[in-house]
């Protein structure tokens, strides 16, 4: 799409969101990839989420050069609970979401407002790629390169294109008939996949457009939610499944694909902890879809457990693999008009994303083109 003159859309202000808690070793960071934004109508709303270290006085030192960010203090609720006071406290018609350890592109805001405004309204949110950063803000490889635009709920399900939760713009009418992020999940002990959640409920009632650039820069590191892998194989596995129950209406083969899809993700997180009970609970679902992708899984299992017992009986006789040398660059000095790469899978086929695009394009289980008529 033709992106939109943005001398006509300088003036319309978009809301950031931005929840932290204890986030003193990235937020100054973030912060400056919001102020440094080539759109300038913006309403930045951070909500410090009982912080115990020096998140607030951060804040306050931006806060104090910079009117157009106000800091809203909660008890600590979990990331969730705080997007949405965030939701709460803004007033603009649009409403963006960046992690406090996360960095956005100068022209992220510009790019994501020109691509969804001259849509109808129908068309709820946008989307942006993302770029894999550690905590250097080194970028150490990109994201998934694949992504889709309009109907796109069965295909979300399977493939869960934005995979971070800064990455995402919306219209306050998505909040108007959804609601905003489920807490429940961190209630249950099982927070870190509210983000897809909200995804797939926006999915489920409008259509969505992308800005299929790497635009964000999603960071990892040890005290990062992502980093807990048991809870984050939970709580995706939980959001499949409510979405499943929400929506009876989804074909036995989209839910098929999704559990899989699910599952595989959840098994490889259940294995590189040794929670063999819980992995092998997830290989069984993969199965039921693929057993030959089942049986590829367990054949890599044991051709790695093979080679780390040969390392530990000789070491000496084991050749040593060379570390090859990486140039890693910084996120700011990536050109967001290269091309991502990567994205499609054993399980994640061209076949498969063609299928669910065709079953997208037909209307099936889109709630998308009912829920203004209704």
């Amino acid at each position: 799409m033709k992106e939109m003159d943005m001398s006509t859309m300088s003036g319309i202000r978009v809301a950031v969101v931005i929840p932290a808690h204890n986030a003193r070793d990235y937020l100054a960071q973030t912060l400056q990839s919001v102020i440094d934004q080539t759109h300038k109508a913006l309403e930045i709303v951070i909500v410090d989420d009982g912080s115990t270290d020096d998140t607030t006085s951060i804040c306050r030192h931006f806060a104090a050069s910079d009117p157009r960010i106000r800091i809203v203090s909660t008890e600590n609720r979990g990331v969730a609970s705080a997007r949405n006071t965030g939701i709460e406290a803004s007033k603009s018609d649009y409403i963006a979401f960046l992690d406090a350890d996360d960095l956005w592109h100068p022209t992220y805001i510009e790019r994501m407002l020109s691509a969804l405004h001259p849509l109808p309204e129908t068309w709820g949110a946008v989307y942006a790629l993302h770029h894999f950063i550690d905590a250097q803000g080194y970028c150490t490889r990109s994201g998934s390169s694949l992504s889709a635009r309009g109907n796109i709920f069965n295909r979300h399900l399977v493939f869960r294109f934005v995979g971070n939760g800064s990455g995402f713009m919306v219209r306050r009418a998505v909040i108007d008939k959804i609601g905003g992020y489920d807490s429940s999940y961190a209630m249950q002990g099982i927070g870190g996949c509210e983000d897809f959640d909200f995804e797939l409920r926006t999915a489920e009632h409008f259509k969505i457009e992308t800005v299929p650039l790497g635009l964000v820069g999603y960071r990892i590191h040890s005290e990062s939610m992502s980093a807990d892998k048991s809870r984050m194989a939970r709580s995706l596995l939980s959001v499949n499944e409510q979405c499943i129950a929400r929506n009876p209406q989804l074909p036995a083969f989209v839910v098929n694909c999704a559990r899989a899809s699910a599952h595989l993700y959840a098994f490889s997180r259940f294995a590189a902890l040794k929670d063999w009970r819980r992995a092998a609970t997830s290989l069984k679902h993969i199965y039921r879809h693929s057993p030959m992708l089942a049986s590829e899984l367990i054949f890599k299992l044991i051709l790695s457990k093979a080679n780390r017992a040969a390392r530990r009986a000789l070491p000496k006789a084991w050749p040593v693999r060379e570390q090859k040398q990486k140039n890693f660059r910084k996120f700011e000095e990536i050109d967001p008009l290269v091309p991502l790469l990567g994205g499609w899978s054993a399980l994640k086929t061209k076949a498969l994303f063609r299928h669910l695009s065709e079953i997208d394009r037909s209307g099936e289980c889109s709630a998308a083109t009912l829920s203004h008529e209704t």
